[in-house]
């Protein structure tokens, strides 16, 4: 009769273990449901809408506008009111003299030589100034897209860890009662509760390392982000069918005609040359036209007149020469960027398709087989031809293949945002990068356990 009771005691713990994973695979869990459960791309926007950084490259265009403002702004003419044979005061006027009384203006011609050469190097510095905005919000995407994957990994091995202390803790229960009943010894149900006390070590731990990523993530989603204890992210996705990615040179044409660090350099290089064309024009200085009245006797006669400095001695040649040896270094250090996108491309390309393929390659069977090999130790455990280490080390490898599936689905997801942003792409573009068909990491392990 033992044997019955054992069959049914069991079967119902197998049953019990299925039913579970099951519903964590295919029934979200009552949080997700919670405005709290971000997406990415919901990050991405909070993170770009309000983060310092970002705040801090926009001014910076703020200013560098101003400047541009400046060079193409008039000069203001300078107003002179000049007196000539006058009395001091308390004296009588010197006689044989008439008090001549001058007024006139100068407009300074010098800014409308320059004003040209000004005008390409402030437009330079201001498209430079605009992709280091583009920069700085590439660089907040690409941190804020780790946080948010960070949360999610760490999220994953909670409910990973979770899932195998419940097994156990069922698994502790029936041999608690087996033991009452004298059919299995009492060190297989101690040898149960080691485990289980070890799952909950393994929990909170699990529990930690996610606030840690939670706090990470926290201060890119602004003051108004949710508290930590409900901060969650959507579950991962990953495609059926991997989209496959455009052709390497796509993306190599597209970073160097759109990556802002690329448009940076050859905005200073534009820069550098207007720079050359302001030492130069300042070869001719202080050139300004005057005209005004001059009054002498009673007789009112037109003043005019033109100054410039004679450029005999200092012909700004040193000036002319920095600004030279600047576009120089320019022009190289925008040549090295440009050889060095290529392999940067590359080895992001190469890596992309490398962890999608083996996302592909896995998520059919991988945590299919976990699963299997788990209720086979259960029914073997069942039949008494297998050890109760056998069914824990069982449990022990499905959650590992669990850890190890999430991770290659960060890793793959990841690498596919890294590469568009390499490619110069804006931060939603790479988001959703070699997305095909989206589907969670645990419905992927049933449609592997079905088959």
């Amino acid at each position: 009769m033992r044997k019955p009771r054992l069959h049914a005691l069991l079967l119902g713990c197998v049953t019990t273990v299925v039913i579970r994973t099951t519903v964590t695979a295919q029934t979200p869990p009552p949080s997700s449901a919670a405005p709290t459960d971000l997406t990415l791309n919901e990050v991405l926007t909070a993170a770009l809408a309000q983060h310092p950084l970002v705040q801090a490259a926009r001014a910076q265009v703020s200013a560098v506008e101003g400047r541009r403002q400046t060079a193409t702004t008039f000069p203001n003419p300078v107003a002179t009111y000049w007196m000539e044979n006058t009395r001091f005061p308390g004296q009588r006027s010197a006689s044989g003299l008439d008090r001549e009384i001058s007024a006139y203006a100068t407009l300074p011609l010098e800014p409308f030589f320059q004003r040209r050469s000004r005008l390409t190097q402030a437009t330079a510095e201001v498209r430079g100034a605009q992709a280091t905005v583009t920069r700085a919000e590439q660089q907040v995407a690409l941190d804020a897209a780790h946080a948010f994957y960070e949360v999610a990994l760490a999220q994953a091995s909670v409910e990973a860890v979770q899932e195998n202390r419940a097994a156990v803790e069922q698994l502790v229960d029936y041999l608690r009662t087996r033991v009452a009943q004298g059919a299995n010894p009492e060190g297989e149900l101690i040898r149960a509760e080691v485990e289980r006390d070890r799952l909950d070590t393994d929990v909170t731990l699990a529990e930690v390392a996610l606030l840690r990523a939670q706090a990470t993530l926290r201060p890119f989603l602004g003051e108004t982000g949710p508290p930590l204890v409900s901060l969650r992210v959507a579950s991962l996705g990953v495609a059926r069918s991997a989209a496959p990615l455009a052709a390497l040179s796509d993306f190599a044409t597209h970073a160097l005609q759109q990556r802002s660090d690329v448009l940076a350099a050859r905005a200073k290089v534009d820069a550098a040359s207007g720079d050359i064309a302001v030492e130069r024009s300042l070869l001719v200085r202080q050139l300004g036209a005057t005209f005004g009245v001059k009054r002498t006797g009673g007789i009112s006669a037109m003043v005019a007149g033109v100054s410039v400095t004679v450029p005999l001695f200092d012909r700004n040649r040193g000036e002319i020469q920095r600004a030279t040896g600047e576009r120089l270094a320019a022009e190289q250090e925008l040549r090295w960027l440009e050889r060095t996108i290529s392999g940067e491309i590359e080895a992001a390309y190469q890596a992309a398709e490398k962890l999608g393929a083996r996302v592909a390659v896995t998520q059919p069977t991988f945590l299919g087989r976990a699963e299997e090999s788990r209720r086979i130790a259960l029914a073997a455990y069942q039949e008494g031809a297998a050890t109760l280490l056998q069914v824990l080390d069982a449990s022990h490898a499905l959650t590992d293949a669990r850890l190890t599936v999430a991770r290659l689905v960060v890793a793959a997801n990841e690498s596919a945002f890294e590469l568009g942003i390499a490619a110069g792409y804006d931060a939603m573009t790479a988001a959703q990068l070699g997305r095909n068909t989206p589907t969670t990491v645990a419905s992927v392990g049933q449609e592997g356990g079905s088959r």
